[in-house]
């Protein structure tokens, strides 16, 4: 529990005593310090129990996992970024290199660990932490540079993270407030959170939640997977209302995709287990347009469930099965392209009215289809708008601000990969219909936030820094971090440090080739160069060398040092390709970058202290995008993306037009998503709260960090404010 505290809450949980002696205190906070670490309420070490000595190291542990600073970093260029070799020179060398191994032309080399012999007028070995001709990891150099990296000091800069000291007795209620953030969130939970949302099940129990403010329905099958391993099939069937909850239910439970967006596998059921399946079916609403959506999966699994078995006690789902069986389901998805295609206006409209977030979806085809229907739509569409998520609310007004005006559609899917579409598949709307649309929707917004507690009394403090930060609506496939914040969020950055970005990967079972890469694109996302494994170096970019094999754990680092850019350079995109190997979710891989002052040999490659964000690499996909800089505005714009391409082989070359296409759109999405400083104006407005300008003034505060409300606090806002 202490653990979940100290990564999810920056909680150090402490047990109550008669305080550390002065000197403990400093050794404390100075180990910490070292590690980039500060107490914001320090005075409470001297209550805090002398025992609490004895995790100290277990701690120390912990915080530095938590900034990528429980592995070893090795580059290939030992002396990077001071020495970087010139591309053609270095490679000619290797070709050589290569020519004498297979021929056997260096008896007297030095022979290392690979079997590769590197003769010394060729390199000298004592610059590199690989062997320089392969490439591969050799244990000797890279133990070598592990304990030479050891006596190096430190960067002088420090990236600083609060931690705030909490008494055991009164942790729990801190991790009862965030398990209950986690289960009431208006949107699906990262999956590297789901672990620790077992844990707190397992340690709180679950009869304190309340299964009617459980509302998004990939949380709920979470739940039902908890109660389902402890046979508590009861507790299952409250959470359970269709047949799509049952299939989200199964995915869980075999560790498959929870959205549905994978092939999923489904448990062997026991006779006790089919008839509460059965059971739920039987009462299911839209139950034939939910066993149609997922035909094939519900045809297998009908073979294990025997629904005919208990026709008797289950008939509609008996019937409903045969009916899939043999094709004669018409589904309510199909019912509305027939509507839409006969343009009968009166019976479709009656028709979407029956599923308020479906018309929610098809409600810009309806007014380009109907143009001059404009009244009778947004008549029809308010009666049930209300019954609309607030979520799906906010995402519609931005899409109707900027669909007139975009060049493509862009949509991230549930597997957190994204479409980039033209728009040239919809006809624009009238500026008459998008204003009657988008009062319609900020009519309902504000509806649905008059509904939460009044802030009348309320002063409220909103950091414009919030308009650079998306919502954070898709966290499902969210990479784990130290911040975590919506796709395309801007992150202000002091860019008179140099900017290290790194990368780390360990292969478990087969020979594992990532290359880290930077494109340079100018403001219209023209390319202008790029550094990765093929060119090591470019105007104010260093790369610190390629690293083909990674049985100790590899790392590659890219320096930027912004005043030394080309001029037309306005964003780089920061790629790592996945060149051989295995993905990046099935092994230890974590990437992410530093603020360094001292960008030289001389200090160490990797300061625990400079990590600015550290964050894993747990996708599938031929290359991912972890992050672009905007280098005019100074900012780091979020992207989190994996790209589908080749199983091998991929690098920049081979990918530079679809990053550029995707990257543009990216750095859009402050003006195409919903934004956090919108949502908090939004709550103002509707709960009647008086708005300051000075955060001192404030009874609430909308920040980044350190406020009631913080744009790095992801559960927080899903929970509270939407």
């Amino acid at each position: 529990m202490k653990t979940i505290a100290l990564n999810r809450l920056n909680i150090l949980g402490v047990a109550k005593g008669n305080g550390l002696s002065a000197t403990h205190q400093v050794t404390f906070l100075a180990e910490l310090a070292k590690l980039g670490y500060r107490v914001t309420n320090p005075e409470m070490l001297q209550e805090v129990s002398s025992g609490f000595l004895m995790d100290y190291k277990h701690l120390l542990k912990a915080l530095a996992k938590k900034r990528g600073g429980d592995v070893q970093y090795v580059p290939l260029f030992k002396n990077f970024p001071d020495d970087v070799p010139n591309d053609a020179a270095y490679f000619s060398k290797r070709i050589i290199g290569y020519i004498g191994n297979i021929f056997r032309l260096f008896p007297d080399a030095v022979q290392l660990d690979n079997g590769i012999k590197v003769p010394k007028w060729l390199f000298n070995i004592k610059d590199f932490g690989a062997d320089p001709i392969s490439q591969m990891q050799s244990k000797e150099l890279f133990d070598l540079a592990v304990k030479e990296n050891a006596a190096k000091e430190g960067d002088s800069h420090v990236e600083w993270m609060d931690l705030r000291l909490v008494f055991d007795e009164n942790l729990g209620e801190e991790l009862k407030n965030y398990l209950a953030r986690l289960v009431y969130s208006k949107s699906s939970i990262k999956e590297a959170l789901h672990e620790d949302l077992f844990d707190l099940l397992d340690f709180f129990g679950a009869e304190g939640l309340e299964g009617d403010l459980v509302v998004f329905k990939e949380t709920k099958a979470l739940l039902m997977q908890y109660f389902w391993k402890k046979g508590d099939f009861d507790a299952v069937a409250k959470f359970a209302k269709t047949a799509t909850d049952i299939l989200r239910l199964f995915a869980a439970v075999t560790g498959s995709d929870v959205s549905l967006s994978e092939k999923i596998k489904f448990p062997k059921l026991s006779r006790k287990a089919r008839k509460v399946v059965l059971s739920i079916l039987e009462k299911s609403p839209g139950l034939a347009e939910d066993l149609n959506k997922y035909k094939g999966l519900w045809l297998e699994i009908g073979r294990y469930l025997h629904p005919f078995e208990y026709s008797k006690k289950y008939p509609r789902t008996a019937q409903l099965f045969d009916a899939l069986r043999n094709g004669k389901i018409e589904t309510y998805n199909s019912k509305t392209e027939s509507l839409l295609a006969l343009a009968e206006v009166d019976a479709l409209l009656k028709h979407l009215e029956n599923k308020p977030g479906v018309y929610a979806r098809k409600l810009h085809e309806v007014l380009r289809r109907f143009p001059k229907e404009l009244e009778k739509v947004l008549a029809s569409f308010e009666k049930n708008i209300a019954k609309v998520a607030l979520k799906n609310l906010l995402v519609l007004k931005a899409y109707f601000a900027e669909i007139n005006e975009a060049e493509y559609r862009t949509i991230v899917n549930k597997k957190g990969k994204m479409k980039v579409l033209p728009n040239n598949a919809f006809a624009a709307l009238t500026e008459v219909q998008i204003d009657r649309v988008i009062i319609c929707i900020e009519k309902a917004i504000k509806s649905a936030l008059t509904e939460k507690e009044s802030w009348k009394e309320e002063t409220v403090w909103i950091d414009s820094e919030l308009m650079n930060y998306t919502i954070p609506l898709q966290q499902r496939k969210a990479s784990d971090g130290i911040l975590t914040v919506g796709k395309g969020s801007r992150i202000k950055t002091d860019f008179s440090k140099v900017l290290r970005l790194f990368i780390y990967w360990k292969q478990t079972a087969v020979r594992t080739d990532l290359d880290l890469s930077c494109i340079q694109f100018d403001e219209h996302f023209n390319y202008l160069g790029h550094v990765s494994y093929t060119q090591l170096s470019d105007q104010g970019v260093l790369h610190s060398g390629d690293i083909q094999s990674a049985p100790e754990g590899a790392a590659e680092f890219i320096d930027i040092t912004m005043s030394q850019l080309k001029e037309k350079v306005r964003y780089l995109a920061v790629q790592v390709n996945k060149y051989s190997g295995e993905h990046f979710r099935d092994m230890d891989c974590h990437a992410g970058w530093m603020l360094r002052d001292k960008a030289s040999s001389d200090v160490k490659t990797f300061d625990i202290k400079t990590v600015a964000n550290k964050f894993d690499l747990n996708g599938v996909g031929g290359y991912a995008i972890p992050l672009m800089v905007d280098v005019e505005t100074q900012e780091i714009i979020s992207t989190d993306l994996y790209v589908s391409s080749i199983n091998f082989y991929n690098n920049v070359e081979g990918s530079i037009n679809d990053v550029s296409v995707m990257c543009a759109q990216l750095a859009k999405f402050t003006k195409t998503r919903p934004v956090i400083g919108d949502l908090a104006q939004a709550h103002v407005a509707a709960r009647n709260a008086q708005l300051t300008e000075f955060k001192e003034n404030a009874s609430i505060s909308f920040g980044i960090q350190n406020c009631t409300y913080n744009a790095m606090d992801v559960e927080q806002i899903l929970t509270e404010l939407i």
